[in-house]
C-alpha cells in the first residue's frame, strides 16, 4: 500500500512510519522537514494522487498552558491542516480509499459515570471538547463518495515518549501516588495497539465515522499509578493533592486538568468488529514499555 502520513514527526506518527515501513508499506510522510513532502497544496495532491491511506496527525500539542496564544495554535493548527488535506483530496484524480483523522477523548464530559461509546452525547463545554468538535466538523465537511472517512477518538496512547515518560519517572523515584483524588479515570492504549487498530480499520471496509481508539479497560488513576509502582518495582509512591497539582502545572507550563479530569471511554466500535487487543490490561501494558524501552 502507498501510505501518506501527516503529522509523522511526533511520537505516535514516527511509530506508525516504522511499523507500517517495515511490514513493506510504502510510507510518505508530510512535514517541514526537509525530505518529506512540505506543507504545500499542489504537492500534497501530487501525492495523495493514487495513494491508498491518508493518516492525519497533525496539531500543535495540548501540553502547554491554554492561554490566549496556545489556544489558537492548538485549534488552527488542528484545522487549516485538516483543510489543506481536504482541499489536496479535492484536487485529486484518484483519491486514497481511506482518510483517518484524529480527534480525542476530550469530545466527552469528563463527569460522566458509565464508560463512553461512540453513540454517547458529546459536549463543549471545556477547551479541549469545543477544539475536537469544530476538528470533526472540518474533517467530515470534506465527502468523497470513493473515500472512507474514520475519526479516531484516541485516548492517552502509552509508549517510549509522550506520556509515559514523565509517569515513570516519578514511579521510579517515588513519586508515582495518586494524583488529585486518585478516582478520576484514565483512558489509555498501548501504542502497538494503536497501530493495530489503524490497521484493522484499513482491512474493514465497512468501518467508517467517528472511532474511540482506546483500550477496553480504562482504570482509575489509582490503578494507573499502582501499574506503574509495580512495572518500576517501587512499592511506595507519594501522592499529588490536587491543590499540589495545579500549582506545579503553573510551574511545568501545562494544565492540570490533563491529570485530574476524568477520560472515560470504551472502543465499543473495534470490539462489534471483532478487534482482539494484545494489550487489554494496564499492568501487562505498562510492563511490556517498561521492560521494552526502560530496562537496560
Amino acid at each position: 500500500m502507498k501510505i501518506i502520513l501527516a503529522g509523522a514527526n511526533g511520537f505516535i506518527g514516527s511509530y506508525l512510519s516504522k511499523r507500517f515501513s517495515d511490514e513493506g508499506q510504502h510510507v510518505q510522510c508530510i512535514s517541514r522537514k526537509t525530505g518529506d513532502i512540505p506543507w504545500q497544496e499542489n504537492l500534497i495532491a501530487e501525492a495523495l494522487n493514487g495513494a491508498d491511506v491518508l493518516i492525519n496527525l497533525a496539531g500543535h500539542t495540548i501540553n502547554c498552558r491554554h492561554n490566549a496564544v496556545n489556544a489558537d495554535k492548538i485549534l488552527n493548527s488542528r484545522l487549516q491542516t485538516t483543510t489543506m488535506l481536504g482541499k489536496a483530496m479535492q484536487a485529486c484524480a484518484q483519491r486514497p480509499a481511506l482518510w483517518m483523522n484524529a480527534s480525542a477523548s476530550a469530545i466527552y464530559p469528563s463527569e460522566i459515570t458509565m464508560p463512553a461509546g461512540e453513540s454517547t452525547p458529546v459536549t463543549d463545554r471545556t477547551f479541549l471538547s469545543k477544539v475536537v468538535r469544530q476538528w470533526e466538523k472540518c474533517f467530515f465537511s470534506f465527502g468523497f463518495p470513493e473515500t472512507r472517512q474514520v475519526a479516531l477518538r484516541t485516548s492517552v496512547v502509552l509508549g517510549h515518549g509522550g506520556a509515559f515518560e514523565p509517569l515513570y519517572q516519578l514511579s521510579r523515584f517515588g513519586l508515582g501516588g495518586a494524583t488529585g483524588s486518585g478516582k478520576q479515570f484514565f483512558s489509555w492504549i498501548h501504542i502497538e495497539d494503536y497501530y493495530r487498530a489503524v490497521k484493522f480499520v484499513i482491512e474493514q471496509p465497512q468501518i467508517f465515522g467517528v472511532l474511540n481508539c482506546t483500550s477496553e479497560n480504562p482504570v482509575t488513576n489509582s490503578e494507573l499509578m499502582r501499574a506503574m509502582r509495580k512495572a518500576v518495582s517501587v512499592p511506595f509512591g507519594l501522592p499529588a493533592p490536587a491543590f499540589a497539582v495545579k500549582i506545579g502545572a503553573v510551574f511545568i507550563g501545562t494544565e492540570s486538568s490533563l491529570l485530574l479530569d476524568s477520560s472515560y471511554m470504551v472502543p465499543q466500535k473495534l470490539k462489534a468488529e471483532g478487534f482482539v487487543f494484545e494489550f487489554p490490561e494496564i499492568n501487562l501494558a505498562v510492563s511490556d514499555i517498561v521492560n521494552k524501552y526502560y530496562t537496560k
